[in-house]
């Protein structure tokens, strides 16, 4: 591909330039690219400003036993009574997303892990952890 500058105030044509296309060509699909890069930082920032880009966490559904649901009411979680094993005391408390996580020392040297709604402060579950061939 070749071309020419232009015209000269006389008349005459100037010399060519031999890749005169390829650069007017490269400069349109660079320009076009900015673009559409632009865009995209545009999309990009509106979706995290309205927090339509994030994502759930991967934890999994965790339903709360009927005793502890029949317990459970909802309220606010500064009133809301939450029963322990008896003789057990609370060793940690760890939040994680939306629940609360309670570590516990039972009375006979094991460990359960008490989860809770962080909003509402009910009942998820209690698991017992204990060693095998107990």
């Amino acid at each position: 591909m070749s071309g020419t500058i232009g015209e000269g105030p006389s008349g005459e044509k100037r010399r060519e330039v031999p890749y005169l296309g390829v650069v007017k060509i490269a400069s349109v699909v660079m320009g076009i690219m900015i673009v559409v890069g632009l865009a995209v930082i545009g999309v990009t920032i509106a979706k995290r400003l309205s927090g339509a880009g994030e994502e759930p966490q991967a934890t999994a559904p965790v339903t709360p036993s009927p005793a502890a649901a029949a317990t459970a009411a909802p309220g606010a979680p500064g009133t809301q009574d939450i029963a322990i094993p008896a003789r057990s005391r609370v060793v940690d408390v760890q939040a994680d997303g939306r629940r609360l996580v309670v570590r516990l020392a039972l009375s006979g040297g094991g460990t359960a892990i008490l989860l809770l709604d962080a909003d509402t402060g009910a009942r998820l579950g209690l698991l017992t952890l204990t060693q095998e061939g107990r």
